[in-house]
């Protein structure tokens, strides 16, 4: 299973309410400690000594590996290598399983007629012009037959219906939901042949990493797979890991976090290699603070604040919290 990123020890602060009668301080409307503060200098002088052990943890936990977008980076007995994690087809194969999409935003919504006018065409034959520019440029691309073929199949029938969208002035509800079903099977293999494309390509580049390994090195190694912002659950990368390396795995879930492993973190919205590396030595640091604090090893996983949110709001709510939904069994 994989674990989101989090730093627990170093979350957002804010001080304790003042008073009603006491005297304001600082700028209006800041809670936040002022420069010069004895608070605030003491604070700071927490997450200085903070991130300096950051810094030390995280050169003690390698080899460590970051996914960021289509690369896969190694950081091993302080040296750092690249490999990908993705080739061109990824992209060319998503790209057109888009097309589809891009059809039914531009057409959706508009209750058979088209909202708009002129911009609205404009952006259809803008939209068909591009299409027609990919659909010339399908041959160079080494595609298989059947690749080849699902290609034209998606694309000529986003053409035809926008065509139709043009000629009649809209389309009806009926007739966008039957084209939509009619590209599910396409898009998806698409997709399929997409997740192949990467599993295959960081497959490649990380067995010919843990080639050169001793038995400890792998044994210890560690992944972060940097996302997008609320990713959804499935992550590839993170699935492909968390096989690899012997973590829980669950390919179709629901719910994340669960039984949380210690090898495999996702780091939201972090693109940049220092960050993403930052926050698997945080993950790391923070287990080990957790355990000593808490006796609990995942407790700064969640905000320091939670519990104790808990417990205010169900006392002043007068309910109890609902219990986590189960994943879904398949």
């Amino acid at each position: 299973m994989i674990e989101r990123a989090s730093s627990g020890v170093s979350c957002e602060e804010s001080a304790a309410p003042e008073p009603p009668d006491a005297a304001p301080q600082g700028d209006a409307g800041s809670a936040a400690l002022t420069p010069g503060d004895a608070l605030g200098d003491l604070n700071q002088a927490f997450l200085d000594a903070y991130a300096a052990r950051r810094e030390a943890v995280l050169a003690a936990i390698e080899p460590i590996i970051a996914q960021i977008d289509d690369s896969l980076i190694l950081r091993r007995g302080g040296q750092r290598f690249e490999g990908p994690a993705r080739t061109r087809r990824y992209h060319e194969l998503k790209a057109i399983a888009h097309v589809p999409l891009a059809v039914h935003a531009l057409l959706s919504g508009r209750r058979g007629a088209l909202d708009g006018g002129a911009r609205a065409r404009g952006q259809m034959a803008e939209l068909r012009q591009r299409i027609a520019a990919a659909a010339g440029d399908l041959d160079r691309r080494g595609f298989t037959p059947e690749q080849l073929a699902r290609q034209r199949r998606i694309l000529d029938a986003s053409v035809a219906l926008l065509d139709e969208a043009n000629a009649t002035g809209g389309v009806a509800p009926e007739a966008l939901t039957a084209f939509a079903r009619a590209q599910t099977e396409d898009v998806l293999l698409n997709a399929e042949d997409a997740a192949r494309d990467q599993i295959e390509t960081m497959h490649a580049t990380v067995e010919g990493w843990r080639r050169q390994m001793t038995p400890e090195e792998r044994d210890g190694l560690r992944v972060v797979v940097a996302v997008s912002h609320m990713a959804r659950p499935g992550n590839v990368a993170a699935q492909y890991f968390s096989v690899t390396l012997g973590e829980t795995w669950q390919g179709r879930f629901d719910q994340e976090d669960l039984r949380p492993g210690k090898r495999v973190l996702t780091a939201e919205a972090t693109f940049d290699e220092a960050q993403a590396f930052a926050l698997l030595a945080t993950h790391a640091l923070d287990a080990g603070v957790a355990t000593r604090f808490f006796d609990e090893e995942t407790r700064l996983s969640r905000d320091i604040l939670a519990d104790a949110a808990e417990r205010i709001l169900a006392g002043m709510f007068h309910k109890a919290p609902e219990p986590p939904a189960q994943p879904v069994e398949t």
